[in-house]
């Protein structure tokens, strides 16, 4: 988080800086600005008003908007020629072919030229006198807007003679109107005073002629003849309308204005030029020639040679409508110097006198002077010496500046020039200096690259080296000695101080900023800064020094500590300004993190800051400035002009655009979204016209948003599927350079519900989600109940099926039993006894064999339905299950594919089966019996046939014999199953039972969703 205590400073283009050192921006057809910019307004909300040959436009500071509708009307035309800002927030346009638009304020509307009291001729320009009334200036006559009707009243009932041809309308500080026109061929200016009733004529006469007032008062005339003050206008001999200029007489000028800080800014025939300071200006003198105006045009990057019109803006910025576009100059926090050297590392140090000198291992130093009559924006005082190139600079104690050059070379400055410095043999010869520093002794030190580390005092040279056990020939980059006397240098990846003859590297305890870049002693402070940012040795203790956010100022490579504790660092971010009352918080808790100014490309810095090869790379000179260098030159920065707040108001965010499902929606304080509506598209923008790059935005969405979304530099703001209801769109914006204002934009969206997003249509489905669960949970209670029944059915006609088979079986043998042990005894009572025995023996036959039928009805009834095994395998098992003679033939075919039967409806298949097999068995003397299971697509089907007697035609009408329930069961469970059974038998031939089920009865799915 940035700190940026300085909002925007009164001077916005400064009278201190050269034309070269301002920035400049320009917008083309490229980056959508119109061409032929004619006219420049600013309305009270900060935005900038075009008006061009293309049509009108606003300017955010980002993007072009076009103005296409007035008074909710199609714009008049798309020619204009000038546009004027008033004090409510209207914008009054003016078209090249007559006519008048009004747009905003309490009252838009057009009045066209066709209407008998709106002038006639090209529209020249708007103003307001002292009464508040408005005048309009076209190209043949002149007006005011009578409030009252709503009409324009011509300017000849205030004595502007209707002969006369305005050429340029212009109001100045004191409401006063002055009118620049054409009488007959012969130019003349009218002036209203403010107060008076009437227009007085001017003694001076200059031909279409541009009007502005210095920062004096002085109003001064340009024109194609040259530029002077109105009142001091004295004619050319031998050329009517023409006057003197206070400039080169041959300068042309097409247009004038006075910046705040009193600059004059002329359009020239080639571009711009700019007068710093026209104090200097005086009449011609062949004896004091006028000052020559700085030049900017299209070779310095001007968008146009042709430039239409100059505008300053409340910030303080100058703007320049040209032919193809739109142009800007303002201020630079960050003064560049471009030096007459090749572009590499630059360094920069001052000497006793507080001047700064600037070299880089190109060539030699030079004194650098601030000279805003400079083209480079400074003097540039060569100093002979170290041609070489420099590599490293110094300021001792008694004010001796040390140069140390590229091939080794030591020099001395004297004020105006070097002189060398022998080194030692040892040490003579290549490898450049990396360093220098002094100590209280008034010895030098030096690092220097085949020379190592080395000690001059008195005229004599020490090996620091061997005298503190390094490794010979040991370079460091950066020295400094502290107030305690003790010197300190880098060591690798931490640090190492020198001290009364020992030397202590710190390991654990070090700076932890990775590799020393620079050591800055400061007061009784230590200030280190390498490559993971910037350690402070405090009460000696290193304390990391970290900015808002966890800023690390990494690669921090120079440093510079103001007497009141301000702070200023340079590195790979840029330049950082850390205030005194943010170190001082720091200092009382080291854990605090600092607020901080970042400052960088869009402040005016050049080159990279994250360099190595030369030392230092930022100083303070004598003024109070700071200075800093980089790969591309020098700069420097006035902390003292930072300090100015007094700016214009922050600028109030604003809602451009909304699109609903990408079509465009009308705008309103409270809008209604259509129903069933799908994405909701904001566009916003505020105008931040100085750094638009900086622009920060944020918004909030009240019923769906719990918190501020931050947009960062986005402008549009999205939302898809709201849910009805009513909801409040909030937005804020900031210039990047202080905390959110509070100022806010909104509007009320209220989005209606589609039909089935009512609350009758939630109640309505709700009460059919109930009615639809009590028909589900009736239809299961159904389906349940329906399977009880079937249950209770199957049960009953199974127990009617016991019942039967008990009737046809056990009690039919007992009775036949009694019958014959009946006989037996009578037959003994004869005396019968053979007779009787074999009535005896026949009684135990039948009830052996009654007991075996007895005994396989009940294994039948104990038999689990559910056992696992297949239907084809219980068919085989019949056999060996109804003890079947060994002589019958019994057979069991199965075709097509086998599936996994219900178990109930399996079990039901084998009972119908095995009773069609018993019978055979039992009843029909087959000496051959077939099943075959056919498996087939739809359905399954199940034949028994036996080459038995057959079934007499009269029971298979009847379907069964009397006492005997065979058939009439197996036709039960038929129907149990939903299959369809049919028995089919002739005598002496046999029998067919044939049983067929639907496939979907029969069939189980899987596990795996397969059957």
């Amino acid at each position: 988080m940035l700190l940026l205590v300085f909002a925007t400073a009164a001077a916005a283009v400064s009278p201190d800086r050269a034309l070269s050192q301002l920035r400049h921006d320009r917008w083309t057809a490229d980056d959508g600005a119109p061409t032929q910019i004619m006219s420049i307004a600013q309305t009270p909300d900060g935005f900038l008003w075009l008006g061009s040959r293309q049509g009108l436009y606003r300017f955010d500071g980002t993007r072009f908007e076009r103005i296409g509708r007035i008074a909710n009307q199609p714009i008049v035309d798309d020619d204009i020629l000038s546009v004027f800002a008033d004090d409510d927030g209207s914008v009054w346009i003016g078209y090249v072919s007559g006519g008048i638009s009004r747009w905003g304020g309490a009252h838009p509307a057009n009045y066209a030229y066709q209407r008998d009291d709106v002038p006639l001729g090209s529209v020249i320009g708007f103003g307001r006198d002292a009464g508040g009334r408005l005048w309009v200036a076209t190209s043949v006559a002149i007006a005011y807007l009578d409030v009252a009707s709503d009409t324009w009243r011509n300017g000849a009932d205030m004595g502007f003679d209707p002969a006369w041809s305005p050429q340029r309308l212009y109001v100045d500080r004191e409401k006063g109107l002055w009118v620049a026109f054409s009488d007959g061929g012969k130019a003349g200016i009218a002036h209203l005073a403010p107060g008076a009733k009437r227009f007085e004529r001017s003694t001076q006469s200059i031909d279409h002629p541009f009007f502005d007032q210095a920062a004096d008062g002085t109003l001064w005339a340009a024109d194609e003849w040259g530029v002077r003050p109105l009142s001091r206008a004295t004619p050319v001999p031998g050329h009517a309308g023409a006057t003197v200029s206070w400039l080169a007489s041959d300068f042309k000028a097409a247009g004038l204005r006075f910046d705040r800080d009193g600059a004059m800014w002329l359009a020239t025939v080639d571009g711009i030029a700019r007068v710093r300071d026209p104090a200097r200006l005086h009449a011609p003198d062949p004896r004091h020639p006028a000052p020559s105006p700085e030049y900017f045009g299209t070779a310095q990057g001007l968008s146009s040679e042709v430039v239409w019109t100059l505008f300053e803006d409340r910030e303080g910025d100058l703007w320049a409508g040209t032919a193809n576009g739109l142009d800007r100059f303002r201020d630079n926090a960050l003064a560049a110097i471009r030096m007459p050297r090749r572009d590499q590392a630059f360094s920069v140090e001052a000497d006793a006198a507080g001047r700064i000198w600037a070299a880089n291992p190109d060539r030699g130093p030079a004194i650098v002077t601030p000279d805003p009559d400079q083209a480079a924006g400074a003097r540039v005082q060569e100093i002979d010496g170290a041609q070489a190139g420099v590599t490293a600079m110094h300021r001792d104690a008694t004010g001796i500046l040390w140069v140390g050059d590229a091939d080794g070379g030591l020099w001395r400055s004297d004020g105006t020039r070097l002189q060398p410095v022998a080194l030692p043999p040892e040490a003579d010869g290549g490898g450049r200096i990396v360093t220098l520093a002094s100590d209280r002794e008034g010895a030098l030190w030096v690092s220097k690259v085949h020379g190592g580390l080395l000690r001059y005092h008195a005229g004599t040279w020490e090996d620091q080296n061997t005298r503190y056990g390094l490794a010979q020939r040991s370079t460091p980059r950066a020295l400094t000695e502290d107030a305690q006397g003790r010197m300190w240098s880098d060591a690798g990846q931490t640090i190492r101080v020198f001290d009364r003859g020992k030397r202590h590297d710190f390991d654990d305890a070090g700076p932890a900023v990775g590799r020393i870049a620079v050591l800055r002693a400061w007061n009784r402070e230590l200030w280190i800064g390498g490559v993971k940012g910037v350690s402070v040795r405090v009460d000696e203790r290193f304390r990391h020094l970290t900015g808002r956010g966890g800023e690390p100022f990494e690669r921090t490579a120079g440093i510079v500590v103001l007497p009141s504790g301000e702070a200023w660092l340079v590195g790979r971010p840029g330049v950082t300004r850390i205030p005194a009352d943010e170190m001082a918080r720091w200092r009382a808790q080291p854990s605090y993190e600092v607020g901080f100014d970042r400052f960088g490309a869009l402040d005016g810095l050049r080159g990279a800051t994250e360099q190595s090869g030369a030392s230092p790379v930022a100083a303070a000179d004598g003024e109070g400035r700071v200075w800093f260098a980089t790969s591309r030159g020098v700069h420097w920065i006035d902390p003292r002009h930072l300090m100015s707040t007094d700016g214009p108001p922050p600028a109030d965010p604003v809602v451009l655009a909304l699109r609903i499902d990408g079509k465009p929606a009308p705008l309103a304080s409270s809008l209604t979204v259509p129903a069933g509506s799908q994405d909701l598209q904001i566009d916003y923008t505020a105008p931040f016209l100085r750094q638009p790059e900086r622009a920060r935005f944020r918004y909030r969405l009240d019923g769906l948003d719990g918190d501020w979304q931050d947009a960062g530099g986005r402008r549009e703001a999205l939302y898809s599927r709201l849910s009805p209801g009513t909801y409040r769109f909030r937005l804020m914006a900031n210039d990047g350079t202080a905390s959110w204002s509070g100022r806010e934009t909104g509007l009320t969206l209220e989005v209606t519900p589609a039909f089935w997003q009512t609350w009758w249509f939630g109640l309505t489905g709700l009460l059919v989600a109930l009615l639809l669960v009590w028909w589900l949970v009736r239809w299961r209670v159904q389906i349940a109940r329906a399977g009880l029944q079937r249950t209770y059915r199957a049960r009953v006609v199974e127990r009617e099926r016991i019942a039967r088979d008990l009737h046809d079986t056990l009690l039919q043998s007992t009775q036949a039993l009694l019958y014959l042990v009946d006989a037996a005894k009578a037959r003994l009572e004869k005396g019968e006894g053979q007779a009787a025995t074999d009535s005896l023996s026949r009684a135990i036959r039948e009830g052996n064999a009654g007991l075996a039928e007895s005994r396989d009805r009940i294994r039948d009834l104990r038999r689990n339905p559910v056992e696992p095994e297949t239907l084809e395998t219980a068919l085989r098992a019949l056999p060996m299950k109804l003890d079947m003679p060994p002589a019958l033939v019994y057979e069991v075919d199965v075709r097509g594919e086998p599936v996994t039967w219900h178990a109930p409806e399996q079990d039901e298949v084998y009972r119908i089966a095995r009773e069609a097999v018993a019978n055979a068995v039992r009843h029909a003397g087959a000496g051959r019996i077939g099943v075959r299971v056919a498996y087939g697509w739809l359905s399954v089907r199940v034949d028994v046939r036996d080459d038995g007697c057959g079934i007499p035609g009269e029971l298979l009408a009847r379907g069964s014999r009397d006492g005997h329930w065979g058939l009439t069961g197996m036709h039960e469970r038929a129907r149990v199953l939903g299959a369809a059974l049919s028995v089919t038998s002739r005598p002496g031939e046999g029998t067919v039972v044939r049983l067929r089920l639907w496939r979907w009865r029969a069939v189980r799915r899987d596990d795996r969703g397969g059957p």
